[in-house]
């Protein structure tokens, strides 16, 4: 395609405006080089931004204050043991090495406030290490960083002005992206940063990458349509764990939020309809999702306490539930059957099975049972958060082909890239999303930049 006619030139294109595109946007833009960044349309936010916001880090001084021993090797370990060895290594150990630069990034450069959730633990994690900004939502985090890309006269922001294809030169190298609604306007580019999200929402993709998923809600924005993953592939990108995704266990069934997993990990009980449990809470809630659509009408019913409540009352997220009507309550367990139609005596053995004389079959960790009044319960169905696959980058976040070369000028990262959790959703570990795309983010924005600033010396 003729690299000649562009409408508008820049150093650096970023397609995508979610976590991972706005920190590339961010990197590069603070070290003076003109930036555009393409966003499909802010009104239906992001993945980023809609979830809890929990980036992993270690070693972090807020882990030094909580008295939380922890270190990246240690962050590494847990997310290859979790994705069953399936991820790559090396990239894995580029983004844990450089997590404590993410908060350190959010709280002295963007002023956000962070702070460690020693609510509970996460199922895989051997040491407390997610940070999360204000109400532990992941709303401040992408503010804080479009409010800094608005500031930089360097940085031009398109909303509402999606990418619509990569264009190359006559080698293969990537010359600029197409944009616009109809592919109308042509950016050129001496480096293209992908940035947008996994394929979540394309129907199409879903039915040939993860039959499983296939009529299964997604709770992810609507706008990931796999856009970037097919453009890389149609250059003759390598792409890998493309079965892979993050579910969701907790979701209100009908009601558009979900618990928060903190729930689980404080010692809620979860059965279905018969009254019976049929696997460990406490295990992922990526993998959890699975076991409640085998269900029967593919719900379950969580119940928990008071004293479960009061650790996650000041979460927004947990407000929103309350708030949309999810959550029914009663004095006694017995009221709270009656009010979700589950058998009493099944009930009592499941209840049995966590906190009284019977073994438990599933080999979840004695936890607290609910037993404190009011009692509470929810109705829960399993859903779809985003896709793991996408294209294969190297540790400088650069679009590698199958035989490991790298497609010139052309970058990925966030819900673009292959992510960190295998081919399974058993993979996922609580913050792999996050740590992804904004890591991928820095390096792809930073990495990018510094190619171009060293070629002009």
């Amino acid at each position: 395609m003729s690299t000649e006619g562009f409408d508008y030139e820049a150093a650096i294109v970023v397609v995508g405006g979610g976590a991972c595109g706005l920190m590339a946007a961010y990197q590069a833009g603070r070290r003076g080089l003109d930036v555009v960044l393409l966003e499909k349309d802010s009104r239906l936010g992001c993945n980023a931004e809609i979830a809890s916001g929990s980036i992993p880090a270690a070693p972090t001084a807020h882990q030094r204050r909580a008295g939380v021993t922890d270190s990246a090797e240690q962050m590494m370990g847990d997310i290859l043991r979790k994705s069953g060895n399936q991820a790559d290594p090396d990239i894995v150990r580029a983004l844990c090495e450089r997590s404590p630069e993410l908060i350190r990034i959010f709280e002295d450069e963007l002023g956000v406030a962070m702070e460690l959730n020693t609510d509970a633990g996460r199922y895989g994690f051997s040491a407390l290490r997610l940070h999360n900004g204000p109400g532990r939502t992941g709303a401040p985090l992408i503010q804080a960083l479009r409010s800094a890309l608005a500031g930089m006269g360097n940085v031009t922001c398109a909303d509402r002005t999606p990418g619509a294809g990569l264009i190359t030169d006559g080698s293969g190298a990537v010359m600029g992206v197409r944009a616009g609604m109809r592919g109308e306007q042509r950016l050129g580019a001496q480096r293209v940063i992908l940035a947008c999200d996994g394929f979540g929402s394309n129907a199409e993709m879903i039915a040939r990458y993860i039959p499983e998923m296939r009529g299964v809600q997604s709770i992810g924005v609507q706008g990931n349509t796999g856009d970037a993953i097919r453009w890389g592939m149609e250059l003759g990108a390598a792409v890998a764990h493309m079965s892979g995704y993050q579910g969701h266990g907790l979701v209100c069934a009908g009601y558009g939020t979900r618990l928060v997993p903190e729930i689980p990990q404080l010692g809620a009980i979860i059965v279905n309809r018969q009254g019976e449990r049929f696997a460990r809470e406490d295990q992922g809630y990526s993998e959890f999702a699975r076991e409640v659509l085998a269900q029967d009408g593919q719900t379950a019913v969580a119940i928990f306490d008071q004293r479960m409540v009061d650790v996650v009352a000041r979460l927004d997220h947990w407000k929103d539930t309350v708030a949309s009507g999810a959550v029914k309550s009663a004095q006694s367990l017995q009221e709270l059957a009656a009010a979700f139609k589950l058998p009493p005596e099944a009930l009592e053995r499941s209840f049995a099975q966590c906190c009284g004389d019977l073994p438990d079959p599933f080999g979840r960790a004695r936890l607290p049972a609910p037993a404190e009044a009011p009692f509470h319960g929810a109705v829960i169905t399993g859903a779809m958060v985003h896709t793991q696959g996408g294209l294969v980058v190297d540790v400088h976040a650069r679009v590698l082909r199958p035989d490991g070369s790298a497609i010139p000028n052309l970058y990925a990262g966030g819900g673009s890239a292959a992510g960190l959790s295998g081919d399974r959703p058993e993979g996922y570990l609580s913050g792999n999303g996050l740590l992804s795309a904004y890591g991928l983010g820095l390096i792809a924005g930073e990495h990018a930049a510094a190619s171009l600033l060293a070629r002009s010396h």
